[in-house]
């Protein structure tokens, strides 16, 4: 048997040879004499109501169900307000959230506790003098008085007890001790001038206490949920502005994945692209961290996030039944809300977002509209992030190879430079390229198919990069190699093999300057020259005319098709 079962087995046992007998008993012994059922019924029906819509203040829940409870103890005795207290436990169950054996733990723990605080309570109330049915004012608000205070501590003190016993943090802090016992200053008026009112006039009080007091209930409940509501906006607002700083793409989504788990408390997330009319995964979460686009088991929701593609309709289901039918099979049991929406820019559905919760009715109405706003920051945010990649590349790359260009790789010869003179890297070596003769292709096969060698070449001098080397187009056709920690040996031993790949290499062409627009293979040359730091010089600018002078006076002077090193 598991713990957690055994803790059930253990709570329910105890729960069993206390709760059932002690209310026989009390039930046994101190039933009042007159009892009118319709006020019992009211009282139960008040009480669950009350547990059932509970306010919050900052978060914290605040106790009211006493303003039920005092009046009936005063009315009728312990025995009729133990029974309304074991009613309010069972709403709890309503309102809880868990699983079922998570639910039958906390009825099963508040069942005993309100057990005993009603008789702890109620034996505070008779040391002071207290009287049931009495109608002295001062002698009842010194015992209720007395009797909400001790309730409040042993409510505090037997849960610090029981998750100690648990092995659990206490929960509470000294601002929920303060609003515990704040909430006495709000209950006794409202518990007294009930139990006033139930002896001046009878059944109407009900009406005329249930009224403004669920009336007033609700509207703390609405306000409430609009400040929640104004919390998230804040919060969004935030989100899209950390959004905004960012220029990677990647970052933008990771961030914007995370920041959507973190606010609406999702076990997943879900980011998929719209590639004409096809999902694809694109940032996946799954709590705690996020997971590979390759993660074969995330399918989840993808029935959802496709139905939604078609409709353009955000979606939310608050329990598993209700959306089943709509996934495919391998959507994890655990998974009880869905939250999905698309997103949308100019009109145009880029991708879907989906989030999930192991939890029922983790997801209201009000978060859809939310997530929009969310997923708008970020697409704004994304698009910002691709121009300005975009434009890096612009400022960076030869639009022609996609290789990096002459201000690139100057600007990167000289960190490289500094990182050699702070000792980060003993070498650097330089290497230069041209295509021999290349001017007589351009004049054979024409410029278009000049260009396409260039973007082939482009790619096999990338193909054969050494790791953390740069290459670019330096102009024309000559390509340039930084090659950091590379000796002048090391580096001339690379460039005679690049020179042999290229020679080797055979370059596809269709001639633009010819009728017959057939394919045809040519072979190209070039000749190289390298140049090594600190061997050769230490300065930046001084190994570009270094390589650039063993690449003319050392190779192409010698005959071409050769590689030369720098010469002092």
């Amino acid at each position: 048997m598991s713990d957690k079962n055994w803790s059930t087995a253990s709570q329910f046992i105890i729960w069993f040879l206390i709760v059932p007998p002690g209310m026989f008993y009390f039930l046994s012994n101190q039933m009042p004499e007159e009892l009118n059922i319709s006020y019992l019924f009211l009282f139960i029906i008040f009480s669950m109501l009350t547990t059932l819509f509970p306010i919050k203040l900052k978060g914290d829940p605040i106790t009211l169900v006493m303003w039920v409870t005092i009046p009936a103890f005063l009315l009728y005795g312990i025995a009729i307000e133990m029974i309304i207290m074991q009613f309010a436990a069972i709403a709890i169950l309503f309102v809880s959230k868990g699983t079922i054996q998570n639910k039958i733990q906390r009825f099963l723990i508040n069942s005993l506790m309100m057990f005993l605080l009603s008789i702890v309570s109620a034996g505070a109330f008779y040391l002071v003098g207290g009287q049931v049915g009495s109608t002295d004012f001062w002698s009842l608000l010194i015992g209720v008085s007395v009797y909400r205070l001790i309730h409040t501590a042993a409510n505090i003190g037997f849960i610090k007890f029981y998750l100690q016993i648990r092995g659990m943090k206490s929960l509470y802090t000294k601002k929920d001790i303060g609003y515990e016992f704040s909430s006495i200053v709000l209950i006794l008026p409202l518990a007294l001038t009930f139990y006033f009112l139930l002896n001046l006039v009878g059944a109407p009080s009900f009406l005329l206490m249930g009224v403004p007091f669920f009336l007033t209930i609700f509207f703390i409940r609405q306000y409430g949920r609009s400040e929640k509501v104004n919390e998230y906006i804040k919060s969004v607002g935030e989100i899209g502005s950390s959004l905004s700083v960012l220029t990677d793409v990647d970052q933008v989504t990771e961030k914007f994945i995370m920041k959507s788990q973190e606010l609406f408390n999702a076990d997943i997330v879900f980011l998929f692209n719209n590639h004409n009319q096809w999902l694809e995964l694109d940032k996946a979460y799954d709590k705690p961290h996020l997971l590979p686009k390759d993660t074969h088991s995330i399918r989840l929701g993808e029935g959802i996030a496709r139905m939604v593609l078609s409709t353009n309709e955000p979606v939310i289901y608050t329990k598993s039944n209700d959306f089943k039918q709509f996934s495919i099979s391998s959507v994890p049991d655990e998974i009880e809300s869905v939250l999905c929406i698309p997103m949308t820019h100019n009109n145009q559905t880029g991708g879907i977002l989906l989030l999930g919760s192991n939890r029922k009715s983790a997801f209201k109405d009000y978060h859809l509209k939310i997530l929009e706003l969310l997923g708008s920051y970020y697409i704004v945010a994304l698009e910002k992030a691709r121009y300005v990649t975009e434009a890096l590349l612009k400022s960076e790359r030869c639009a022609l190879t996609s290789l990096y260009n002459y201000r690139y790789l100057e600007d990167r010869l000289h960190y490289e430079m500094e990182r050699m003179q702070k000792k980060d890297i003993e070498d650097l070596s330089v290497i230069m390229l041209d295509i021999d003769r290349f001017k007589v292709v351009n004049d054979t096969y024409g410029h278009q198919s000049g260009n396409d060698i260039l973007k082939e070449l482009a790619k096999v001098l990338k193909g054969v990069l050494p790791e953390d080397g740069t290459v670019g187009r330096y102009g024309g056709e000559e390509f340039i190699y930084l090659l950091p920690g590379f000796s002048k040996s090391e580096a001339l031993e690379f460039a005679e093999k690049l020179r042999e790949t290229i020679r080797q290499h055979t370059f596809s062409i269709i001639p633009d300057l010819s009728s017959d627009k057939r394919k045809i293979e040519v072979n190209i040359t070039t000749s190289i020259g390298v140049t090594s730091a600190p061997f050769d010089t230490d300065e930046a600018m001084a190994l570009l005319r270094n390589a650039d002078r063993a690449l003319y006076i050392g190779a192409k002077q010698a005959g071409r098709d050769r590689v030369a090193v720098y010469v002092k």
